[in-house]
């Protein structure tokens, strides 16, 4: 059984376990969906065709709308509450590892909440760690990249030669890099690669990254951060680069990756420590390209991956805009 069943398997047996209803998977794979969950309340039979992932992420929703089939289900081992919120909100179904779930077709309405899995995650065997995230990093915001020498690359990234390398070698082992002519290779199936980097970003890379928390100056609040100018080497991330690139979100959190050091940021930004402050600092990890002038805001994938771990469904609506307008869609 591969994994995707697995995860139909699970979930469908903590739905059936919840409810004490007769649930069935159905293994069959149609053209953007994996099989359909099977339910059997009594009076009727309802049978919804389902895309299985790990971890659900905002804009997964956006993909199952667009198959433009009626009752579909969003199953995954995992679904931030937030998401779970949003998806409520607009009533799509769902259905988590453990079980809990909205399914609402016809008169029928199913909602379980509050259920924990029964046993650990099934994880899968990772191939970025923190240094392969950077390389996947620098390859999804440049795909040309790709031509690139390893030792360009690794410079690129600021790894060694040897964990491009390894990155490199991973990618073509699994069909993430193709041929153009006898020259030329091409980054595919990115829609892939941006999950992956982005469901592995917060739990495997970000965490070294954090140089603290701090708050603003007096009078200063985090919907004033236009008022904050930054220095050449810091940009903005979360929810202020949402802003930038919507102009529809008032900010109540800030996050900065920046170049300088914890000293040199108290000093010019007279930012204040401050453990529960609204202010998230980060170092660098990636070299903004030469020349990038008066953009002063972090590239939208990351903008992404930083409004996602939020966990707030007022950062994860804008958060599926921003991935189909600036990630997707450029």
């Amino acid at each position: 059984m591969n994994k995707l069943g697995r995860f139909a398997d699970q979930a469908v047996e903590g739905l059936r376990d919840a409810t004490g209803l007769k649930v069935l998977w159905e293994n069959k794979a149609t053209p953007g969906l994996d099989g359909f969950v099977v339910i059997d309340t009594g009076n009727n039979t309802i049978r919804l065709p389902t895309q299985i992932r790990q971890r659900a992420i905002a804009h997964h929703v956006d993909e199952l709308r667009q198959l433009s089939k009626p009752n579909t289900l969003l199953l995954a081992e995992h679904i931030p509450d937030s998401l779970k919120q949003t998806l409520r909100q607009t009533q799509q179904n769902y259905l988590d590892g453990a079980g809990n779930c909205y399914i609402h077709v016809g008169s029928v309405l199913i909602i379980v909440q509050g259920r924990k899995l029964a046993q650990a995650p099934v994880v899968a065997k990772q191939p970025f760690g923190k240094s392969g995230l950077r390389v996947l990093f620098t390859l999804l915001i440049h795909p040309d990249g790709i031509n690139l020498s390893v030792r360009e690359l690794a410079e690129q990234a600021g790894v060694s030669v040897g964990t491009a390398q390894h990155t490199i070698d991973y990618l073509k082992k699994s069909g993430y890099v193709v041929s153009v002519d006898a020259k030329r290779k091409k980054l595919t199936k990115l829609d892939k690669l941006r999950d992956q980097w982005v469901g592995r970003y917060a739990e495997a890379l970000k965490p070294s990254l954090i140089v603290g928390r701090f708050r603003l100056p007096k009078n200063l609040f985090p919907a004033d951060w236009r008022q904050v100018a930054l220095q050449p080497g810091t940009y903005w991330s979360g929810e202020p680069a949402a802003d930038a690139l919507t102009n529809d979100l008032r900010p109540a959190t800030l996050t900065l990756y920046t170049d300088q050091s914890k000293a040199g940021l108290l000093n010019t930004y007279k930012l204040l420590p401050d453990s529960d402050g609204p202010v998230e600092v980060n170092r660098l990890f990636w070299k903004p390209p030469v020349g990038q002038g008066d953009c002063f805001t972090v590239p939208p994938l990351l903008a992404y991956a930083d409004l996602l771990a939020i966990d707030d469904p007022r950062t994860t609506d804008i958060a599926r805009r921003i991935y189909q307008d600036h990630v997707v869609n450029v």
